[in-house]
């Protein structure tokens, strides 16, 4: 197929055009490279989102782009560190949300992104779309974009941005193309297998008749690659030094460094992978024609729809493993992978697995907890591949909370004697703080505190706890408002929900964190003691705070928790400041998740860390696991997760390139002999790191 011939949209390098960018937080000028003109763009970090935006007027482009498949931004970082650039387009199918996504830079990488504007409607609940038929060059990366419709008639502006930058970085923009839709679509592209069926890749499925010859060749390489020899049968180093043996798994510091140890006494640093179950199901209401095939309601293959409310969902991987080990598949794949797991030097079931492997008492394993509670309020609403995505932030002050804590609890009380238990999470990613580490100095910051004050009433039992501790500092009403540059009447009209500016936040910053303060030390509190009192001497292992945090909760979650959770997506752990607050108030980490993923085997997401292809994602799996091993403050890293996810997204829309095992139950070769093999030096790296 010839290559549609790519349209220049702006001349982005002709000196006339500069009067007409409109630049936020930087500085543009036109500048000669050994690759030709370029607009240099040098932003700073001031503002939430430094940006060159193109206006049709006054710079007199085309607006209707119906005719285009892709806008294409060539685009190269002439630095020494990485940067995420972002482009967005508006139109008038949605006036407050463009469509936007962005892909990393490497230092002196030129890539052309390619935002999808035409060719197929963005379908809802999926993040990453299917490719359009284009043959790509060197350097092509297309985005994985937000899913929010587009008028491609009606173009109202454009932008590249960078999104909550911390440091200056520069840019060099050679091109703005729009590029032709290349040829008519087919409307499946699902094959019977829930496989992508528009290309073709090393391990793609192709015949059932291929089952049973993967099923041998696993078994030889099982043979061949038998449980690592310098473990005990937890997983903890053999070779090490011999400790107390409690009979559970604790936490202690050996020769300067934060470790587990197991029930047998040694020393053990958990190497995990998330989600080891049936977790593929996806939408089809709605979506049929996306498939080649669905079973017919009489198909012995029905099964395998579910259907909550307004939807019907379908697991083609579930599908895939009955196909491959027959009526007793559940069964048959839990036996399997917990022959994967020590195979590949991968010690701990992470959170969200499957009670069946931890039953089977095979492979140490976490206990995730998720309490209903009673919400304080929506702390975030916003919309993830086209669908509304909603986070509560419990009210732990109510009585509700610790009851339904503790009703979950007990629900597991089957597991609380078990040696094999590594440790409870409690929640995972709760919303603490909306905004404020990403937040410049002169934006004022968001958290739980000023929310609850915003947007819940005297009814929660959280807001009057917060209103309590205000009265105790602030005798009158009068003295609130003098310190905050509030309005309040009185007390009965601060119980009600009430505002908060951008400027009184900021001057009530030191109250808020208090009140921050305030809302951690109950939830934390109550957490540990309902822990103590239905799993005594099983460890607290966290709440999983998520990538970004502030550290007043860090400080408070010390003090409950026996370890520390965060997910920390980056290239390497040490690029969030878990390490550094870890090391100043010495206490062990666990990384609850971290991934990495690529689009050369047929699926549409590389998730939240991209890699190039197969090759580099089991590099970066290498390098983040080494440098975690290595660092005194890190017991452990739980990959996310067992399985891709589904093609066509799962009931949030996330369709990640980010399993050990694709949608046909076969193991990624590149990951398995990654994990092998970092693992296999695992204990040697962290005792002599």
């Amino acid at each position: 197929m010839a290559a549609p011939a790519p349209q220049t949209l702006i001349d982005v390098t002709d000196p006339a055009n500069l009067p007409k960018y409109a630049v936020t937080d930087g500085k543009a000028e036109v500048v000669r490279t050994d690759a030709g003109p370029a607009l240099r763009l040098a932003f700073g970090h001031e503002s939430a989102y430094p940006n060159l935006k193109l206006l049709p007027d006054p710079l007199g482009y085309a607006t209707d782009w119906s005719r285009a498949a892709f806008l294409a931004v060539t685009v190269s970082n002439p630095t020494e560190v990485p940067v995420k650039v972002n482009v967005r387009v508006d139109s008038e199918a949605v006036k407050d949300r463009g469509r936007q996504g962005g892909t990393e830079v490497a230092p002196g990488q030129t890539v052309r992104m390619l935002l999808t504007v035409g060719g197929r409607p963005p379908i809802i609940g999926m993040r990453g779309q299917p490719p359009l038929p284009y043959p790509r060059r060197e350097g092509d990366v297309q985005i994985v974009h937000n899913g929010v419709a587009l008028d491609a008639k009606r173009i109202t502006q454009m932008q590249v941005y960078l999104a909550h930058p911390d440091a200056d970085h520069t840019l060099l923009l050679y091109k703005l193309e729009l590029i032709p839709v290349p040829a008519p679509l087919p409307a499946a592209f699902v094959d019977r297998f829930g496989q992508y069926n528009g290309a073709d890749w090393p391990g793609k499925l192709h015949s059932e008749d291929e089952f049973p010859k993967r099923i041998r060749n696993e078994e030889q390489y099982f043979q061949a690659n038998p449980p690592l020899p310098d473990r005990d049968q937890y997983g903890g180093w053999k070779d090490g030094p011999q400790l107390e043996a409690t009979g559970r798994f604790r936490v202690q510091k050996q020769a300067g460094k934060w470790w587990l140890v197991d029930p047998e006494g040694r020393l053990f640093w958990s190497s995990g992978i998330t989600c080891v179950r049936f977790n593929a199901e996806t939408i089809v209401a709605g979506r049929e024609q996306y498939f080649e095939w669905l079973p017919a309601t009489d198909n012995p293959f029905a099964r395998f729809y579910t259907a909550p409310p307004n939807r019907r969902l379908f697991d083609f991987f579930a599908v895939n493993v009955y196909r491959k080990y027959g009526d007793d598949f559940a069964n048959r794949f839990y036996d399997v992978t917990m022959k994967r797991l020590p195979s590949w030097g991968i010690n701990t079931i992470g959170n969200w697995s499957a009670p069946e492997t931890w039953r089977l008492r095979r492979v140490p394993y976490t206990l995730p907890i998720n309490v209903p509670g009673v919400p304080m309020f929506v702390a975030t609403s916003r919309l993830k591949a086209g669908l509304e995505k909603k986070k509560w932030f419990p009210d732990p002050f109510d009585p509700k909370f610790r009851a339904g804590l503790e009703q979950q609890l007990a629900a597991q009380a089957e597991f609380k004697g078990d040696p094999w238990l590594l440790g409870v999470f409690i929640h995972n990613e709760l919303p603490w703080t909306l905004g404020s580490p990403w937040q410049s100095a002169n934006q004022a910051p968001a958290g739980i505190a000023a929310l609850c004050l915003q947007e819940s009433d005297g009814s929660f039992q959280a807001k009057q706890a917060l209103l309590d501790w205000l009265k105790a500092k602030y005798p009158t009403i009068a003295d609130l408002n003098r310190a905050w540059g509030t309005q309040l009447a009185d007390w009965e009209t601060a119980a009600a929900p009430f505002q908060l500016t951008a400027g009184q936040r900021k001057q009530a910053l030191a109250d808020l964190t208090e009140l921050e303060r305030t809302i951690a030390e109950q939830y934390f509190r109550v957490c540990r003691e309902a822990l103590d009192k239905h799993f005594p001497g099983v460890l607290y292992l966290g709440c999983r705070f998520s990538g970004m945090y502030d550290r007043h909760f860090v400080e408070v979650s010390r003090k409950y928790c026996d370890v520390v959770s965060f997910n920390i997506y980056a290239e390497l752990p040490t690029d969030r400041t878990a390490d550094e607050l870890a090391a100043e108030l010495d206490f062990p980490v666990v990384i609850g998740e971290f991934h990495f993923g690529a689009l050369d085997r047929g699926m549409f997401d590389p998730g939240l860390r991209p890699a190039k292809d197969q090759a580099e994602r089991a590099e970066k799996y290498v390098a983040y696991t080494r440098e975690a091993a290595a660092a005194p403050w890190c017991v452990g890293a739980h990959w996310f997760q067992y399985l891709d996810q589904p093609l066509t997204g799962r009931a949030d829309g996330e369709n990640y390139n980010v399993g050990f095992v694709d949608a046909t139950d076969d193991p990624y070769p590149e990951m398995r002999e990654a994990a092998r093999k970092v693992n296999g030096e695992l204990y040697g790296l962290r005792a002599g790191g």
